[in-house]
């Protein structure tokens, strides 16, 4: 997933890019050490003499994961890093300091004030941070993966013409997994999910939905594939996770789909 999550940001960096996302230039400046959503150290290439006083032109804001989570922020930041490289082009991201709108809208304050051109945020957290920040910024484009900008209420949905939202059809990859796990011979799965949000249900309906097809086609006998299934309450990894896991293994689980960032 984290490949074709890359490949898909560049292409999306690609069409923005080439929108004329280079219209409207935000001043660049430090932001001040310790503050919240400041940059967080990226593994790119030093840079440039002209980036290091205009800033970084591309920014990826993460959500409560992290860049190595396995999962949506390092597939986007993998295409970020992809794409900024090829086209010769600075990058950076940024870390929210908590799991708030508010939080999300200062770490992308800071990197539009840090130079950034275009922003990428991944994942349903930001729809409500894009919301107020299309307007607010209107001369930085946006992609949002895997969301629509909307009010907190959900009563309204709204894209500017400086967003670019990306959304996937996440049942499909669960059908996917659940199929190929009951193909392979396996009748005993789980599912971990994180938050019980639309995007990971998605993926455990689809998950459930492709495990019994591939159960009908095989000839299966009713209710030989055994499902437990469980959302975590975050993206996290902790002991308690994987003591659970250790757990339905130990009680006969063969293979478990886990859904949810670090989880």
């Amino acid at each position: 997933m984290k490949r074709t999550l890359a490949l898909i940001l560049a292409l999306a960096l690609t069409l923005t890019l080439f929108a004329g996302c280079g219209t409207g230039n935000q001043a660049a400046s430090p932001s001040p050490s310790g503050a919240t959503g400041t940059p967080a150290p990226s593994d790119s290439a030093k840079p440039s003499e002209s980036a290091k006083t205009e800033g970084y032109e591309l920014a990826l804001v993460t959500d409560l994961g992290t860049i190595d989570d396995k999962s949506f922020n390092q597939g986007a930041w993998e295409g970020v890093k992809k794409y900024a490289t090829e086209n010769n082009l600075t990058y950076q991201y940024y870390q929210p300091a908590e799991g708030t709108n508010a939080a999300y809208l200062e770490a992308i304050g800071l990197a539009i004030k840090g130079g950034a051109k275009v922003v990428v945020t991944p994942g349903f957290l930001f729809e409500v941070p894009i919301y107020e920040a299309q307007t607010k910024y209107p001369n930085t484009k946006f992609i949002l993966l895997d969301g629509e900008p909307h009010t907190e209420d959900y009563k309204t949905y709204k894209t500017e013409a400086n967003v670019q939202p990306i959304l996937y059809a996440e049942e499909e990859a669960g059908f996917m997994a659940g199929y190929a796990a009951v193909k392979d011979g396996f009748t005993k799965l789980g599912f971990m999910g994180g938050l019980a949000v639309p995007a990971v249900i998605r993926y455990g309906h689809g998950y459930l939905q492709g495990a019994e097809v591939a159960a009908k086609e095989m000839g299966l006998k009713e209710g030989s594939i055994q499902a437990i299934y469980n959302y975590s309450g975050d993206f996290n990894a902790s002991p308690e996770k994987q003591a659970k896991a250790a757990g339905w293994y130990g009680s006969g689980t063969e293979v478990i789909f886990a859904c949810g960032g670090s989880v």
